[in-house]
């Protein structure tokens, strides 16, 4: 029986025999070089700059979300002002418990609310380029 090395060099020159490749001489070398040479001197050729056309498809997703930004806006200045105005400013004892009572959800929803809305800034192309000049 064949060892391995034996049955990869029978089928070695098998494949060797089965494949026929041309010789590669000079003149496609000369060809190789003058592909590049046309490559490089379209490359160095400064191209006209023009400006980028910007898609509808984007200027619809800008419109949409600077009325979303509005929207949202104005729903936080009333919820504020609702919620400015039933502050009382006596001093009063806070609740030691862990358990959110009633005079704590407000506050609660509007931190989430906030930090839900920071997280949602920071995926919009200003929240980007925060990001990248800060990090």
């Amino acid at each position: 029986m064949k060892s391995n090395p034996e049955i990869e060099a029978a089928l070695e020159r098998s494949l060797r025999k089965q494949v026929h490749v041309r010789r590669l001489d000079a003149s496609f070398d000369a060809a190789v070089w003058a592909r590049i040479a046309a490559e490089d001197s379209k490359s160095a050729a400064p191209l006209p700059a023009r400006p980028a056309a910007a898609s509808n498809g984007g200027r619809w997703l800008f419109v949409v979300n600077a009325v979303g930004i509005g929207c949202v806006a104005v729903v936080l200045c009333v919820f504020l002002f609702q919620w400015l105005a039933g502050i009382q400013l006596e001093a009063t004892i806070p609740d030691s418990s862990f358990l959110v009572s009633e005079q704590n959800a407000p506050v609660w929803s509007m931190g989430i609310a906030g930090a839900a809305l920071l997280f949602g800034f920071l995926y919009t192309p200003w929240g980007r380029q925060l990001r990248n000049e800060l990090f």
